[in-house]
């Protein structure tokens, strides 16, 4: 029994080495691209509004939140570079029509303003349904 354990416990070691090590060269890559900032920077910078108070709140090499929150709630849209992926996700806290969340995934080199017309499209779809209700 003891042996099953351990050859079990060297194969699980085996696949978390491996993929941390992809997940360091995806990082690194996507570091030489010059980061989330420059590589996703049309849809990105397409959500940062200073009007809005839509900012860039927390930024790593492979994640950028986009966001605010005022007295009623919070927005955020948090931008994940994964493998050869990105995830988007956009959450909003609201005191008065509660909380939302959407997920979109898209192929890394896939038209970022395709990107950002499905986005907006989806979410504008939403939140027609949800303001519906309080009619």
């Amino acid at each position: 029994m003891s042996t099953f354990l351990i050859f079990v416990a060297i194969i699980v070691g085996i696949i978390i080495f491996n993929f941390a090590k992809d997940s360091y060269k995806e990082n690194d890559k996507l570091v030489k691209q010059g980061g989330m900032r420059v590589k996703y920077r049309t849809l990105i910078d397409n959500f940062i509004d200073p009007d809005s108070g839509l900012k860039v709140v927390k930024e790593t090499n492979n994640y950028v939140c986009v966001g605010m929150k005022n007295a009623s709630g919070s927005i955020a849209f948090h931008f994940q570079h994964t493998f050869d992926k990105i995830n988007v996700t956009f959450e909003m806290k609201n005191m008065f029509i509660g909380d939302h969340k959407l997920d979109w995934t898209f192929p890394e080199f896939m038209d970022q303003q395709q990107m950002i017309e499905r986005i907006e499209s989806s979410t504008r779809k939403y939140m027609d349904n949800v303001s519906s209700q309080f009619k």
